[in-house]
C-alpha cells in the first residue's frame, strides 16, 4: 500500500466537536501572581491526550494530579485519535497535547503549525503486534493492519518494527480503526488481521487465545521516542507556567519508573486496570522497567532526537531533512529541570 502521511489538512482550523477547552492569557498567569494587591486566580492548563486511558496511562493521570498539587487548574480531555487531539492545540482550543511526535512534526512541516515538543514521556515503544492465528512475518503481505490515523504512533512504530524485522511495511494494508482499545476489539472480532496494541491491551488480547504474538515492537526497535508533550507556541511564551508543567511531567515519569506497587495501586484506584489481573499488572510494569520506557530525564536529549529522526527516515514517515529543530522543539525547560537536579543538560 502507498504510504499515507498526515497532510496539511489535518492541521487546519477545524474544531473537534464536543471539546470546549480554552486557555486565555489571564488564565496563563503564574499561580499566585498579584495584580494591584489582589491575588490572581490559579492558572488553567487545557490538556488533551489521544486515545483511551488504560494501564499505560497511569503516569499521565498522575501528571495531571501533580499539576493540580502545584496550583494549576487542569482541564483534561481524552480525544479518540491523534490528529483530532493535535488540532485542538493548533486551533488554540488546548494548550498541551500528549501524543505522537511524528504527528506534531508533520503538522509543522506540512501546515506550519505553531507548536513545540517540550518533553517526552515514552522513550521506548510499548506496542506489540498481535495477529490472527496462522499469520507470520513471513506471510504478512496483503494482510490488514489496524492503526489510529495515518502517521500516528501505532502505525509508525509498527512500520519501523516490521522493517527492523526484515519485512517491507508497505506490503500490508493499513486500516484506520482508532485507539488501542478499538483496535483490540477489531482484531478479536476478526475485522482486521493484525493490530498494534499497547502492552497492557496485548496481554488482554493474548489471554483470549484468539490472537497470537506477531512482533514485540519495542524489542525490535530499541530506544524510541513514542510520545511526548506538545505545546502551543503561545503557551510556551509563559515560561514560568511551562516550567512548572514540565517539572511535573518529568517528576511523574520518575515516580512511575521507581514505584512499582504505587503505580499499580494508583492505576487501580483510578480504574485504569482495564481488566488486568494483579499478575498481569506486575508484568506490565516489569516490561516498562526493562525497556526503559519512562522518560525520567525528559526524553528529548540530542541523541534521542537524532535516533528518533533516523528511524522515521528509514520508513519515510518524516521528511528529510526535518524542519529546523527550533521550529518544532524547545528543550530549554527539560534542560532547566536537569540543571536544577544537578544533572548535565545533555543527560538522556
Amino acid at each position: 500500500m502507498k504510504r499515507a502521511l498526515m497532510s496539511a489538512a489535518l492541521v487546519s482550523s477545524a474544531l473537534v466537536t464536543g471539546i470546549t477547552l480554552a486557555a486565555t492569557a489571564s488564565a496563563a498567569a503564574p499561580s499566585g501572581a498579584k495584580i494591584a494587591g489582589v491575588r490572581a486566580a490559579a492558572p488553567t492548563v487545557s490538556f488533551v491526550e489521544a486515545g483511551d486511558q488504560d494501564f499505560s496511562s497511569v503516569d499521565v493521570i498522575y501528571f495531571t494530579q501533580l499539576m493540580k498539587k502545584n496550583g494549576i487548574n487542569v482541564k483534561f480531555t481524552a480525544v479518540p485519535d491523534a490528529s483530532s487531539a493535535l488540532r485542538t492545540v493548533v486551533a488554540g482550543q488546548s494548550d498541551l497535547f500528549l501524543g505522537s511526535l511524528p504527528t506534531a512534526i508533520l503538522a509543522v512541516a506540512n501546515g506550519g503549525a505553531h507548536i513545540k515538543v517540550i518533553a517526552a514521556n515514552d522513550q521506548a515503544s510499548d506496542y506489540v503486534l498481535v495477529a490472527k492465528p496462522g499469520i507470520t512475518l513471513q506471510n504478512i503481505s496483503g494482510h490488514t493492519l489496524a492503526i489510529d490515523t495515518p502517521g500516528s504512533a501505532g502505525q509508525v512504530a509498527s512500520e519501523i518494527g516490521l522493517q527492523k524485522s526484515g519485512v517491507d511495511p508497505t506490503t500490508v494494508h493499513y486500516v484506520s480503526i482508532g485507539s488501542s482499545s478499538a483496535r483490540l476489539t477489531a482484531v478479536l472480532a476478526g475485522r482486521v488481521d493484525i493490530a498494534p496494541l499497547h502492552y497492557p491491551n496485548a496481554l488482554t488480547a493474548l489471554s483470549t487465545g484468539k490472537v497470537n504474538l506477531l512482533l514485540n515492537v519495542g524489542k525490535a526497535i530499541g530506544p524510541y521516542l513514542q510520545s511526548g508533550l506538545i505545546a502551543s507556541d503561545s503557551f510556551v511564551k509563559n515560561k514560568a507556567l511551562t516550567q512548572k508543567v514540565v517539572n511535573a511531567f518529568i517528576n511523574s515519569e520518575r515516580w512511575a519508573a521507581s514505584n512499582k506497587y504505587k503505580y499499580i495501586t494508583f492505576g487501580n484506584a483510578n480504574k485504569l486496570d482495564a481488566g488486568l489481573t494483579t499478575d498481569q499488572e506486575s508484568k506490565v510494569w516489569d516490561f516498562y522497567r526493562d525497556t526503559n520506557y519512562f522518560g525520567v530525564n525528559g526524553g528529548i536529549c540530542y541523541s534521542n532526537i537524532t535516533a528518533f529522526a533516523k528511524l522515521n527516515w528509514q520508513i519515510g514517515s518524516l521528511p528529510k531533512p526535518l524542519p529546523g529543530r527550533a521550529d518544532w522543539l524547545n528543550d530549554s525547560f527539560v534542560k532547566n529541570y536537569l540543571v536544577a537536579h544537578h544533572q548535565k543538560k545533555t543527560t538522556c
